[in-house]
């Protein structure tokens, strides 16, 4: 009789959890789509946004290489919702939640379906990731598809076949096309190969011929794009012209920055890796964070064994964000945040099977939907600093002119009426003023910095008129605009 009662109670604690899981992802996924974010408040944002309108990467609509899938998606759902920047943020929001299903079967390949659940919902419900997704970028959906390319890539693994093997290469393909700097994944495919050829499943002609097809398959949109630019001497200009400045202008990587290999090491791994991917700003949600990590590094010689592709793809791709990412962007590091949080779960709930655990484990998940909640419903209805600059240009004199950095892609996109500029050095902007004698001229922080970096003693000459802000972790780099009259 009491191990009938046991038993009974067995089950609704089972019940309970999975009911809490499926609960706090149908809530958040209903929050989503509530708060839908339609800011196009960077100037990436912008790029997609107009490429609903006019795909034309030479005017970058979107900028290179064009990320076709992710416009398509965004194009679909537009045939729906007129607001151009809404229908990509939805678009993300929808592609986003089906990787419940590949979350969902990649953890039951571990662990029992009540933790599987319970580690799908605390995925989903992480807080930063969830603010990535709703935003009108590329990341949200890519992130969706490296979901389903690693289960594919975990399926063909475990069974034999063509069918099996051609689902990775389909779907790499499609991440590829969503998103370009989701190329060192391609180190799953190898896994795969190197798996199969080592355990006598492929010949050398079968080998040959997933590697042509994997080649095959990224032609369809690469070819695309080239059709849609007119030739391939044009395409190719265009990528050496976006790689060049990537890597050696903008792109804030490590050829391009001034601090060091260490410097970029410790920003990535805390300030972004654990602060804003796993913790999301909260000391709470970072505390156990921590506790989770410590756990799961007691049996870290099982996880690294058993998971070992997990922690190859987060590796090769950490790497890549250290050396070819802009670290000045948390968001670039998401995708090793998702495989972190995969691997401490996985391991913790196969191993430790402790009532506390689990509860601990609930209450993150509660922690994490209650910030996610929170920031979702922030990022849709707070002004970006960049809107709230367009909105007080509107209240300009007639006679002024804005001279910005990045910020007059957006500036542009709201077809504000003051004329504005971007520029970059000091000698062009001191010629370019001698054709607004008669205007007042502004400038914003960011062109401060940069004459300042270039040796110019701005004393005297500037003076602060307004400062406009949000929330830095939806955008680390221009949550801040200081607007100056240029009074010399």
């Amino acid at each position: 009789m009491e191990s009938k009662h046991r038993h009974k109670i067995v089950n609704w604690y089972h019940k309970i959890i999975i009911l809490t899981s499926m609960a706090s992802i149908f809530i958040l996924l209903l929050s989503q789509l509530r708060h839908i974010n339609a800011f196009a408040a960077t100037w990436d944002q912008v790029d997609y946004s107009l490429a609903l309108e006019r795909f034309d990467i030479l005017s970058m609509q979107p900028h290179f290489p064009g990320y076709p899938y992710f416009i398509l998606g965004g194009l679909f759902i537009h045939q729906f919702l007129g607001d151009k920047t809404a229908a990509l943020t939805v678009f993300n929001i929808l592609f986003y939640f089906s990787s419940v299903f590949p979350i969902y079967k990649l953890a039951r390949g571990y662990i029992p379906k009540t933790f599987s659940f319970l580690i799908t919902a605390i995925i989903y419900s992480s807080s930063y990731v969830l603010i990535t997704v709703n935003q009108p970028m590329s990341e949200g959906a890519g992130l969706a598809a490296l979901w389903w390319y690693f289960w594919s890539i975990e399926r063909a693994l475990q069974k034999n076949g063509l069918r099996e093997d051609l689902l990775p290469l389909v779907l790499f393909s499609v991440l590829l096309g969503i998103r370009l700097s989701y190329l060192p994944f391609g180190v799953g495919l190898i896994y795969l190969f190197w798996k199969k050829w080592n355990q006598k499943e492929y010949t050398l002609r079968q080998l040959s011929m997933r590697i042509v097809m994997a080649i095959l398959f990224q032609l369809i949109w690469v070819g695309g794009l080239i059709f849609s630019e007119g030739s391939i001497q044009g395409f190719v200009k265009l990528a050496l012209a976006f790689t060049s400045g990537h890597f050696n202008d903008w792109g804030n990587t490590a050829v391009s920055s001034n601090q060091s290999v260490f410097d970029r090491l410790f920003t990535l791994l805390f300030k972004n890796l654990f602060f804003h991917g796993l913790s999301s700003l909260s000391i709470l949600i970072a505390v156990i964070m921590i506790v989770f990590i410590l756990l799961s590094l007691s049996k870290f010689k099982w996880s690294l064994k058993t998971l070992s592709l997990a922690y190859v793809m987060a590796l090769s791709y950490f790497i890549w964000a250290l050396l070819a990412q802009n670290i000045e962007k948390p968001r670039h590091i998401v995708p090793v945040v998702l495989f972190i949080l995969f691997i401490v779960f996985v391991t913790i709930l196969k191993k430790f099977s402790h009532t506390i655990i689990t509860i601990v484990c609930v209450v993150l998940l509660i922690s994490y939907s209650n910030k996610s909640i929170q920031m979702i419903n922030e990022q849709a209805t707070h002004l970006p600093a960049s809107y709230q600059l367009a909105q007080y240009t509107q209240k300009m004199e007639k006679n002024s002119i804005l001279y910005t950095w990045e910020e007059t892609r957006v500036l542009d996109y709201l077809n504000v009426s003051i004329p504005h500029k971007r520029i970059m050095t000091y000698e062009v902007f001191l010629h370019d003023m001698t054709y607004y004698e008669n205007h007042q001229i502004y400038v914003t922080n960011k062109v401060v910095e940069g004459f300042l970096e270039q040796g110019i003693d701005l004393s005297d000459k500037i003076k602060k008129v307004k400062t406009f802000q949000s929330n830095p972790i939806y955008d680390p780099v221009y949550h801040e605009i200081t607007l100056y009259e240029w009074v010399e």
